[in-house]
């Protein structure tokens, strides 16, 4: 700065940044012969000030940048020099020291009150300092201490330039901690299964010491999202029919999970009852193992009352209980297992107890087409006497081949009407089974089938050889015919065969409904379903005629198997009618209106309604031949 009609000043400081309170110093470059020299400390700009001061040093309580004015004079002349300082902010940093499992520490910095500071300084209050860059505190620093410091006192300071050489920083913002020792392990204490959704888990935890839940889900164990302290219970929402696997993690402000529970598995049992005992069974225990948590034994109960004394083998998984099992009391267990200072509890499962006989072979079995419906008809066995109570099972497959499926289960009863199967559909076939009050059953019966008739080729009929009847096999066949005109019945024995085709030429066979009755060699019958079988009328019409005279090929004749009502015409080329006829023996002999009609093409059309009542319409050209 030096404005006209003025001399040079001049100065140096001994530094151009400093942080807020502390001093800026004149230390030199003062030229020779100035005389009467002040200072400004915060100039403006606007012209020259006169309350200067003598300095030399100057403090600064605000951070900015400030202009240092220098007014002197020299040989009479007023001289100016200036320079610049910047004055830097010294807020202190806001942190939060945090005291985790295994003594150490972790420093969570407020990031809007790390400034512009070049470095960060922490000192652990154990060892010396460490210098950190923005990044790293922003990462959140962690120390470990040793186990001769409890409380410690920790505190960061933030400095300017490098640490060796720094302008300035922060006051120390310091922190006092109490540490932590390493956590002991959570024990999960008991894990009960309470229902058939949901399992109880109590568990001890160090004092003071936050714990989360976890839960294996495919193979990975997954937070559960419920958090103690201490000691407590958790309570699961979960499919508690599958085995579920557990472990308890213990959680600090460094959100450490080293110290973790054993994995503690539910027990899942099933009881179910057979003749003269109930068969219980679990997966053997599928959780931690190992030398503080060692199998020690399973404890089944019956009505809360211990059986089979102790299991200590792990890889058990049966337990038959015989002991005084009275048809149709239900029975209730638990299971129960200790695995070091874990005890795991099942849920109840109950059966129903079985004691009797089994009953022997079911007699004789017979299907028959009642009313479009298969009707049963079976012999219960001869252990079953006729005061006892039993439930006859029916079961049914869509055809010998299919797999069967229970349909009915009687009180009392030696029939059956399946109402929902369509007998004119296909074959059904049905195996019975009979049950005593106390649940014991015999073995299925042979499989019996209905005879289900149908048509596989236009020519004729046919049907299944599956027996309808059991223990006895089919001896033989009759086929009864009745007339779909006029009703009447007659029989046809057709042996072994399970195919007939009626008489193709015979006129009155067009339409018939037929029933097939298979009957055993000790005379047992069984009927099919009903089944029309009908061939379309059949019309035979020449290409062509001779009406010369010869005797040969003198008409024009159509001849039909089938038909009752008959129209034919003969068209010309001009599509005039030239011959008409309703009488199916009557043929066109070559004239129209008394008159040769000429040599050449016709059309005809021939319309017919056979014995059923179908229409049938044919055309075609003739040639008529001189």
């Amino acid at each position: 700065m030096n404005p006209q009609g003025a001399a040079k000043g001049g100065f140096t400081l001994d530094k151009v940044r400093v942080c807020v309170g502390s001093a800026v110093t004149v230390t030199g470059g003062v030229p020779a012969g100035l005389a009467n020299i002040g200072y400004i400390k915060e100039y403006d700009g606007k012209g020259i000030p006169t309350n200067n001061e003598s300095g030399p040093s100057f403090q600064y309580t605000k951070a900015g940048t400030y202009t240092i004015l220098q007014v002197g004079t020299i040989n009479g002349l007023r001289a100016l020099a200036c320079q610049t300082v910047t004055v830097l902010p010294v807020d202190p940093i806001k942190f939060t020291a945090q005291a985790c499992l295994g003594r150490r520490a972790t420093i969570t910095v407020d990031a809007s009150t790390l400034g512009q500071y070049d470095t960060y300084v922490i000192r652990w209050g154990d060892s010396p300092p460490e210098y950190k860059s923005r990044a790293d505190m922003l990462a959140g620093p962690a120390h470990t201490y040793n186990p001769s410091y409890n409380n410690v006192t920790v505190t960061v300071q933030g400095v300017y330039n490098t640490v060796n050489s720094s302008t300035c920083g922060s006051d120390e913002t310091p922190q006092t901690i109490t540490l932590l020792a390493a956590a002991t392990p959570p024990i999960i204490t008991t894990l009960t299964t309470t229902s058939d959704n949901s399992i109880e888990l109590k568990y001890q935890a160090s004092t003071g010491v936050s714990v989360q839940l976890y839960q294996k889900v495919n193979g990975t164990f997954t937070a559960t999202g419920q958090n103690g302290t201490g000691a407590g219970t958790f309570t699961v929402q979960t499919n508690a029919k599958q085995v579920q696997c557990f472990q308890v993690v213990a959680q600090d402000a460094c959100n450490s999970s080293t110290a973790k529970s054993d994995e503690v598995c539910s027990l899942v049992l099933d009881a179910k009852a057979t003749n003269k005992q109930n068969d219980l069974s679990w997966q053997p225990y599928a959780g931690t193992i190992s030398a503080t948590a060692q199998f020690r034994y399973y404890r089944l109960t019956r009505s809360n009352s211990p059986i089979g004394g102790t299991i200590t083998n792990q890889s058990t998984g049966t337990y038959p209980d015989a002991n005084t099992i009275v048809c149709g009391t239900q029975y209730c267990y638990n299971i129960e297992a200790t695995v070091g200072p874990t005890t795991i509890k099942s849920n109840q499962a109950c059966a129903v107890g079985i004691n009797g006989d089994k009953p022997g072979d079911v007699g004789s079995v017979i299907v028959s087409i009642e009313n479009g419906r298969p009707r049963l008809i079976t012999t219960p066995p001869t252990t079953i006497g006729p005061t006892d109570s039993y439930t006859m099972i029916v079961s049914r497959a869509s055809g010998p081949s299919g797999s069967f499926q229970a349909v009915a289960a009687l009180d009392r009863k030696s029939t059956f009407t399946d109402d929902n199967a369509n007998a004119s559909a296909g074959s059904y076939c049905y195996q019975v089974t009979y049950q005593t009050s106390c649940g014991l059953t015999s073995s299925p019966s042979k499989v019996v089938c209905t005879v289900f008739l149908d048509s596989k080729s236009p020519t004729g009929i046919d049907w299944n050889a599956e027996p309808p009847f059991a223990p006895e096999s089919v001896d033989n066949y009759t086929l009864e015919v009745i007339d779909s005109l006029n009703g009447t019945k007659r029989e046809i024995q057709v042996g072994s065969n399970t195919h007939y085709e009626p008489d193709p030429d015979d006129p009155n066979l067009q339409s018939q409904k037929y029933r097939v009755i298979a009957v055993s060699s000790g005379g047992t019958i069984s009927y099919s379903n009903f089944f029309t079988f009908r061939r379309e009328a059949k019309i035979l019409v020449p290409d062509a005629f001779t009406p010369n005279g010869d005797g040969v090929n003198e008409e024009f004749l159509a001849k039909g198997i089938y038909v009752d009502q008959f129209l034919m015409n003969i068209y010309n080329r001009w599509g005039e009618v030239v011959f008409s006829a309703t009488n199916k023996t009557k043929g066109w002999d070559g004239t129209s209106n008394g008159q040769l009609a000429p040599a050449g093409q016709y059309m005809y059309r021939i319309e017919v309604v056979d014995l059923t009542g179908l229409k049938t319409v044919r055309t075609g050209a003739l040639l008529l031949i001189r």
